[in-house]
C-alpha cells in the first residue's frame, strides 16, 4: 500500500481511466465508437499525433541512455520493463492476429474510408494489443515513480494517455487495443517496481556521472 499511496498521482487516475474506458467499450459498438473517436481530427492534430505517437516507439530507449547519468536503478527498471512489456505485447499480437481498423473496415464496411495522414502508413494486422500504448504506459509509470509531486505523477499519466489516444486517432488501433496495452504496461511495470524496491543493490544507486566525477578527482 505504501507504493500505491506514494505514487497515487498516477495510479488513481489510471484506475478511473481504465474503468471508464471499459464501460465505454462495453456499451458501444466497436466500429461506431472508433469512427466517433477518430473523427476529431484537425491539421494540427494530424501533425502532433503523427510524431508524438513515437513516444511509444524507440524514444524510451534513448531516455535510458540519459538516465544512466542520473541513476542506474531507474535506467535498469526502464530497460527491463520496456523489453518485457514489449515482448508480452508482441507475443499476444501474433497469437491473436486481430485486424487493425483499416482492414476491419475494408472487410466489414467497405464504403467507409478512414482518415489518412500523409506519411503515416496504416497497418492491417496484429491490432490487439497496442504495442506503442504498452510501451508508453510502462515508460511514463517508471518516470512517475521518480518524483514525489502528485501533479508530476498525474502529468506522466496524462502523457501516457495521449500516446494511447494517438493510436486511435491515427486509426492504427481500436480503443480496446489501447486499453489492453495500457494494462500490460502498468501491470508489468508495477510488479517489477514492487520487486526492485525490496532489493538493496548498492551499485544501482550510482550513475555514470559518479564515475566521471571520481575520475576527475
Amino acid at each position: 500500500m505504501t507504493h500505491f499511496k506514494k505514487y497515487s498521482g498516477f495510479y488513481i487516475p489510471y484506475i478511473i481511466f481504465a474503468l471508464t474506458v471499459s464501460l465505454i467499450i462495453i456499451f458501444n459498438d466497436k466500429a461506431a465508437l472508433h469512427l466517433r473517436l477518430a473523427s476529431f481530427y484537425t491539421e494540427t492534430g494530424d501533425v502532433f499525433f503523427k510524431y508524438y505517437t513515437e513516444v511509444g516507439g524507440n524514444i524510451p530507449f534513448y531516455v535510458i541512455g540519459v538516465l544512466l547519468f542520473y541513476r542506474y536503478r531507474i535506467a535498469l527498471t526502464l530497460l527491463i520493463t520496456q523489453l518485457s512489456t514489449g515482448l508480452i505485447a508482441q507475443v499476444i499480437k501474433r497469437s491473436w492476429d486481430a485486424p487493425r481498423p483499416v482492414k476491419y473496415f475494408a472487410d466489414n464496411f467497405p464504403n467507409i474510408e478512414l482518415h489518412k495522414i500523409a506519411g503515416a502508413k496504416l497497418y492491417a494486422h496484429n491490432s490487439f494489443p497496442s504495442g506503442h500504448t504498452t510501451s508508453a504506459f510502462a515508460f511514463f509509470l517508471v518516470l512517475a515513480c521518480c518524483p514525489k509531486n502528485k501533479f508530476l505523477q498525474f502529468l506522466c499519466f496524462a502523457l501516457a494517455v495521449l500516446v494511447g489516444f494517438s493510436r486511435v486517432y491515427l486509426s492504427q488501433h481500436f480503443i480496446v487495443d489501447m486499453l489492453a496495452g495500457s494494462f500490460i504496461g502498468v501491470t508489468v511495470t508495477l510488479l517489477f517496481q514492487l520487486y526492485i524496491e525490496k532489493k538493496s543493490i548498492k551499485w544501482a544507486d550510482g550513475s555514470l556521472r559518479d564515475v566521471f566525477l571520481r575520475k576527475r578527482n
